[in-house]
């Protein structure tokens, strides 16, 4: 593999991070529109770089983990498309098979370095054919098993996305982040999916009390035929708010808000809405726009 369309474009992202005012993040975009958010998440004390770098080559999406030494921890090949599920995403991770050695002088142009004859990389090809809009799944990329520590790389489907193979960092949004949830609602227990769920926007259908759309910023200049109230509080692993005779608490295994360990949220309120698929079940959406998980009228 020549390295010259991966570095190319890796120079360009580089650029655009080094000029950043804040923390970045990695989109890929796919040619028939999909869209994938990429980041790296650690439960120990290794300072990894969670953005990243990612390039392009054969319209195939590069992917390297690499650590705040700029040292390549992980590589593989990435392909996005349309699931055969409405509003899914297939997601195909493939092996990195090209000798590090054959990257060395290009990656001293950029800063990057890489120990060893070959790449760290997946052992065979990993597919999930029908992730949700606003879904997570991961990727285990490293465990220590003397600390416990793993670190992975979080994939999310997005909206919005170009239809052309590309890559780009960008500014990281405040997002709500709900996974593997606990909820009481006035004090009683609900089942909730073990699923995790990133967005700008989360949707949260309940049994008996119609549902609820939170938002991370202030919706009316995108919504402005729904009422939303700034009645939602997050605080660390903690989301809750009271409409009407409902008091709800969310717990989740992460925190709440990506960005920030607290603030205040809006929420909206359709105590009429029930889902015609799944009446007698809690469930979950997310994604970067309100109107996308609106219920219909």
């Amino acid at each position: 593999m020549k390295t010259t369309a991966f570095v190319s474009v890796l120079l360009a992202v580089l650029a655009a991070v080094l000029h950043a005012d804040g923390p970045r993040i990695m989109h890929a975009s796919f040619p028939d529109g999909t869209g994938l958010e990429i980041f790296t998440e650690t439960t120990g004390s290794t300072q990894i770089d969670s953005e990243g770098s990612m390039g392009i080559f054969q319209d195939v999406v590069n992917r390297m983990v690499i650590d705040r030494a700029n040292n390549v921890l992980f590589a593989y090949n990435l392909e996005a498309s349309r699931g055969t599920d409405k509003d899914t995403v297939m997601v195909r991770i493939m092996p990195f098979s090209d000798t590090a050695e054959a990257w060395q002088k290009d990656f001293a142009k950029i800063g990057l370095h890489v120990s060893g004859q070959r790449f760290p990389t997946v052992a065979a090809i990993r597919e999930f054919p029908a992730v949700k809009i606003g879904e997570v799944v991961t990727l285990d990329i490293l465990y220590n098993p003397s600390t416990g520590e793993k670190i992975y790389d979080v994939l999310r489907p997005i909206t919005g996305a170009g239809t052309n193979t590309s890559v780009v960092a960008v500014l990281a949004r405040q997002t709500i982040s709900l996974k593997q949830i606990s909820i009481r609602v006035n004090g009683q227990a609900m089942s909730a999916p073990a699923s995790w769920m990133i967005g700008a926007a989360v949707r949260i259908d309940m049994p008996g009390h119609g549902t609820y759309v939170v938002a991370a910023d202030d919706p009316h200049s995108v919504s402005r035929d729904r009422t939303f109230a700034t009645a939602a509080h997050a605080e660390g692993k903690t989301l809750s708010w009271t409409m009407g005779s409902d008091h709800v608490e969310i717990t989740s295994a992460t925190n709440v808000l990506t960005q920030s360990g607290t603030g205040v949220l809006w929420v909206y309120h359709d105590p009429l809405f029930r889902s015609q698929d799944q009446p007698n079940a809690v469930r979950l959406q997310a994604a970067d726009t309100v109107e996308w998980l609106l219920p219909k009228r």
